[in-house]
């Protein structure tokens, strides 16, 4: 069965990533929903994909820069519709609250901290607050965190981002280095990728797919869960 993951909640309908659009997701009955992590200048961490506030808000800045309370000001939702414009930027406890269980949340950490490790001490501080260990699926693009990440807590999954443009290198790469999970991109995807992937006993979802025939291939390929900006659709795809 392959899993509906709704990247940023359900963005086709609302605006992304803020706690209405995850409402929406799991009204519309994801597995997953996946969204990102970013740390404020006071240490608050706070749910956006974009490094500034500037496309999805009615402010502009970098979020590093910014205080929670300078980010809580701001409307998250009026871009999309004025009828959002109540929306807020949501928190990283607050995001883990609105998405119960069983739906697992695939969380894509943004802020890279090299010289230590207080921002994901930070993260798992919070997901073990929310009793979400089991439902978290930590994604990062800079590979010296999710190594510290997998040192600090071996009992979470991980997943392994593309790190070349070949499909297959990038499988071996994942299964020597202890990865289960996979997220290839678009380019990526075949029939034989699918074929390597479960070979190994490992499991990958493709980012992204929001048409019809796209989805229906993937499926047909065996890839085991699609990010779509329109779960809504991949939900009827599936059924």
């Amino acid at each position: 069965m392959t899993l509906n993951v709704a990247h940023r909640g359900n963005p086709h309908d609302t605006p992304e990533s803020t706690l209405v659009s995850f409402a929406s997701a799991l009204e519309i009955g994801v597995d997953m929903i996946e969204f990102d992590v970013h740390r404020l200048a006071d240490g608050a961490l706070a749910i956006m994909h974009d490094p500034t506030v500037d496309r999805c808000t009615d402010g502009t800045g970098a979020l590093e820069e910014m205080t929670l309370a300078e980010v809580r000001a701001l409307d998250a939702g009026s871009h999309f519709d004025a009828a959002f414009a109540a929306e807020r930027v949501p928190t990283f406890a607050e995001a883990l609250a609105a998405i119960p269980p069983p739906i697992r949340m695939n969380i894509h950490l943004k802020t890279v901290r090299d010289a230590d490790d207080s921002f994901e001490l930070s993260v798992l501080e919070h997901i073990r607050q929310a009793s979400a260990s089991d439902r978290a699926l930590m994604v990062h693009h800079h590979q010296p965190s999710l190594d510290r990440l997998r040192t600090l807590a071996p009992d979470l999954q991980y997943c392994l981002l593309p790190m070349c443009a070949d499909g297959l290198e990038y499988v071996e790469r994942a299964h020597e280095e202890g990865f289960r999970i996979l997220q290839p991109g678009r380019g990526m995807m075949s029939a034989e990728f699918c074929e390597a992937v479960h070979a190994r006993d490992m499991h990958a979802n493709v980012f992204y797919a929001d048409t019809r025939e796209d989805m229906e291939q993937y499926i047909n390929w065996g890839i085991d869960g699609i990010l779509t900006n329109d779960p809504r659709l991949l939900r009827d795809v599936l059924s």
